[in-house]
């Protein structure tokens, strides 16, 4: 067995770390307070001192001719390597990083991104504006990190991110002496094995875990380094590992990654060709449109649930004959339940859509994105396929899962950016162990907040905002209109469309224009109505002239469950000191307000707009973190139950 493989042996087991289990009572609350002060400390001074060490050692290093600067990358490489890249070496690293940038791409990292780069090399989530160049400081903080042997996995949000982003910071790499890969869902078994070898490798959270599932999979019983050095004995390539190891990872867009998509594990599961339960789906199907709301159920509308009464109970047993399979009480009440959550709580456009297949696919609420290959769980799938009439897909045997949560506590250093951590602070403290550190911006935010404008009806609603959009359109400023839904952008659009206004709609019917549709949305007179992915990861420069004007104009028709959320769409307007403004349009008939405050929204006049969106976000964040926290017990409980 060769030393490469020798070594990744124990590499692959190494890596089967998980942080210790949640925390109770005492010590809870030290821990809580300790996160506390790791926030507020106060770092920004010291990162400043260090960006300034930084700055002076610039004309020095940019002197070097070609063959010293790559003896020097080689002396700090060497240094990291040891584990020496401390005090004035890391200066003088961080230095080299940043005239790599500017030697390959002609791009000069501001100080700020200094500052943002040492404070992920310090394992903290780094919290930098919008248009803040987070992808180039990125590319610092892994050259120092990968400088160490082992391999950086930088994790972003979609396929596209991770090839450009390998791609553009590819030049900065190789100037540090370090190889970089990608992998998407389109690559192959050998370009995944190949490219999780590589220095830094960029990657989606999805693929890189799935990949590290399936290594799981394929371990079967063994349980130990010993064992598995063992069997490549007797074939070496029987159990090759995808992924090498877990060792450093810095995550893009941390707030989403770490904290609205890690409640959903991933699954990897085995699902047959035919469905043999698609007749009984269907009869519960038929069942439930007998039954009455109010009457026969009740509908929770926070938690999107279905609670039969006993009148229902009594109704679906005379219903169902009490014949064969409906003769069991629970899994008769269980199929018709979710028939029934299918068919109230469940809305096409907006949890999922129809696919150009026929097949359902789920739209991620907090991004608006298509979660390719992903599933309801106990029958809801196909209680919902049954509902829009098509293909009734088969029912998956589960072969391996694992929350996110769970996976990135395994790395034993971790790191993150983003635009809006704040927030979360608390909670990445309490899951991660993260520290959040708020990286002020190169140039003051002179961004315009405008007040909150709220309606009664959804029409009212509706007609305000295209009035609005027009009036912006007509004075030539580009606009930005953020929906929460698939639904809601065709309803934006389709009124546009009347009133013949020209536009670009992105939702999660258009992710293969996503990047092209938003880098345009600064240009003069550009309308562009998009859902919540609108343009993470990908910067809305100003068309000429467009600055003069005011600048980019974000419409926000509907307040999100996080607030987090909304700050992101409204970070959009005046990056980099450019001139913008921001607006919500809201109405008492949104789902927030009928999810979380369904009796005060009637009277938002009295409460005032902007106090019941506070009120409405902070019961929807509970019940998030409620949710959240449901997940960590449940991975408290594989952490003590299962052996990987």
């Amino acid at each position: 067995m060769s030393q490469v493989l020798h070594n990744e042996v124990y590499e692959v087991f190494d890596a089967r770390r998980v942080k210790a289990p949640e925390l109770r009572g005492l010590d809870q609350f030290v821990n809580g307070m300790v996160g506390w002060a790791k926030n507020r400390r106060p770092m920004l001074k010291r990162l400043k001192a260090m960006a300034d060490q930084v700055e002076k050692l610039e004309p020095e290093i940019h002197d070097l001719g070609a063959t010293r600067f790559r003896e020097k990358v080689a002396e700090s490489r060497d240094m990291a390597r040891l584990g020496r890249l401390e005090g004035e070496a890391f200066i003088r690293g961080v230095a080299m990083a940043r005239e790599a940038a500017w030697r390959a791409l002609g791009l000069r990292p501001f100080a700020v991104q200094l500052m943002g780069a040492m404070a992920m090399c310090r394992g903290a989530i780094a919290e930098m504006a919008t248009g803040e160049g987070k992808t180039l400081t990125a590319s610092l903080a892994a050259s120092i990190w990968a400088w160490g042997g082992r391999p950086v996995h930088v994790i972003t949000v979609n396929d596209y991110l991770v090839t450009r982003d390998a791609h553009e910071m590819g030049p900065v790499y190789q100037l540090m002496g370090l190889s970089v890969g990608s992998v998407v869902h389109e690559s192959t078994p050998q370009e995944r094995y190949e490219h999780y070898r590589r220095d830094v490798v960029y990657c989606t959270s999805k693929e890189l875990l799935a990949d590290f599932l399936r290594d799981q999979i394929a371990l079967g019983n063994v349980r130990t380094s010993t064992q598995m050095a063992l069997g490549m004995m007797i074939a070496p390539e029987s159990r090759a590992m995808m992924v090498p190891g877990l060792f450093r990872v810095i995550v893009d867009e941390a707030d989403s990654l770490l904290i609205d998509e890690a409640v959903t594990p991933l699954i990897i599961s085995n699902s047959p060709q035919e469905d043999a339960n698609a007749v009984l789906y269907r009869a519960a199907d038929e069942l439930a449109t007998k039954l009455k709301s109010g009457r026969d159920f009740l509908i929770d509308w926070t938690t999107r649930t279905v609670e039969l009464t006993a009148r229902g109970q009594d109704r679906l047993d005379l219903l169902a004959d009490g014949s064969g399979f409906w003769r069991g009480q629970r899994r008769r009440e269980e199929l018709v339940t979710q028939a029934l959550v299918a068919r109230h709580c469940f809305i096409r456009d907006e949890q999922y859509l129809i696919a150009e297949d026929g097949s359902v696919q789920i739209i991620d609420e907090f991004t608006g994105r298509v979660m390719a290959d992903r599933s309801w769980r106990h029958g809801l799938h196909q209680a919902i396929e049954v509902k829009e009439n098509v293909k009734v897909t088969a029912d998956k045997e589960n072969l391996a899962r694992l929350s996110f949560q769970r996976f990135f506590r395994q790395y034993p250093t971790m790191a993150g950016m983003t635009g809006t951590a704040w927030e979360s602070s608390g909670e990445l403290w309490q899951i991660y162990q993260r520290p959040v550190i708020r990286i002020p911006t190169n140039r003051p935010c002179i961004r315009v907040q405008l007040p909150v404008r709220m309606f009664d009806t959804m029409e009212q609603k509706w007609e305000a905002v295209v009035g609005r959009v027009c009036e912006l359109n007509d004075q030539g400023l580009p606009v930005l209109v953020g929906t929460r839904s698939v639904l809601a952008s065709e309803e934006v659009s389709k009124r546009l469309g009347a009133m013949s206004r020209a536009h670009r709609v992105l939702n999660a019917n258009q992710t293969a224009q996503e990047a092209s549709i938003v880098a345009e949305a600064g240009q003069v007179g550009r309308i562009t109505v998009a859902t919540n992915m609108a343009g993470r990861g990908t910067d809305i420069k100003l068309g000429k002239g467009v600055a003069e004007l005011g600048g980019l104009q974000v419409i926000a028709t509907e307040p999100h469950g996080s607030s987090r959320v909304d700050r992101q769409l409204f970070g959009r307007a005046a990056r980099q000191g450019d001139p913008g403004s921001a607006q919500l349009f809201s109405c008492a008939e949104d789902d927030l307000f009928i999810r979380h405050t369904p009796v005060a929204r009637k009277a938002w006049r009295t409460i005032g707009p902007a106090r019941l969106i506070r009120i409405a976000q902070a019961r929807a964040e509970r019940l998030a973190r409620f949710n959240r926290k449901q997940v960590l017990k449940s991975d408290e409980w594989m952490d003590q139950s299962l052996p990987f």
